[in-house]
């Protein structure tokens, strides 16, 4: 089977070298043709260093060093892969919504323009709590916390609203989850959670009233 796009460095290397057969090395110079620059530069980088590595003698290093050197390659080469995997994305589904949940179960005040509102939102990976504070001047504040990421997962989190022609952004959240968002228009779509990793984006009604789950 030809070789999957990218190949990897080692691939490359052993491509480089003549040390892959002949279909697995022909694979691999159709990915590297159709390669991005990154996959070119790779190319390039490895081409140099054999040439220099040519004209310097070798020596046979002691069998400990042979060891490190490999076990340090394979720690650099999960770190990258790490680095290269792209975050999780998952969509926030909604709870619970004060408007809607505490008017159904009679609690007064509820429906008042003007109250607090706090919603909670569940996802595979994390749930969400907001609670929204309505301003003098018809704007709102965002104050929430993201629970229940699992105890090797990164707690802090950016998050951005948006809502048509604008987007807030706070990069002040804390090790326990929690973010604030102090001046958003009340016409904010959508939030946006992230901590390097995870992407949660959770659907917001605030304007027109609560949306339904």
């Amino acid at each position: 089977m030809p070789e999957q796009f990218p190949p990897d460095l080692v691939t490359l290397c052993d491509w480089l070298t003549g040390q892959l057969d002949a279909e697995t090395a022909a694979g691999v110079a159709a990915a590297v043709e159709s390669g991005d620059a990154r996959v070119q530069a790779r190319v390039s980088w490895l081409r140099s260093f054999l040439d220099v590595a040519q004209t310097l003698p070798l020596h046979q290093p002691p069998p400990i060093v042979r060891q490190r050197l490999h076990q340090y390659f394979l720690r650099w080469s999960v770190a990258r892969a790490a680095l290269d995997r792209e975050p999780v994305l998952v969509q926030a589904s909604l709870l619970f919504d004060s408007r809607q949940d505490l008017a159904v179960a009679g609690v007064r005040g509820a429906d008042h323009e003007g109250d607090d509102v706090h919603l909670a939102f569940v996802a595979d990976a994390a749930d969400v709590v907001l609670d929204v504070r309505r301003l003098p001047d018809g704007r709102v504040r965002l104050d929430g916390q993201v629970l229940a990421i699992g105890p090797d997962a990164a707690p802090v989190f950016e998050v951005t609203a948006r809502g048509e022609g604008f987007e807030v952004r706070a990069i002040d959240g804390d090790d326990l989850g929690r973010f604030s968002l102090a001046d958003v228009p009340d016409t904010v779509a959508e939030l946006d959670l992230f901590n390097g990793d995870l992407r949660i984006v959770a659907a917001l009604s605030l304007h027109e009233g609560p949306r339904a789950s």
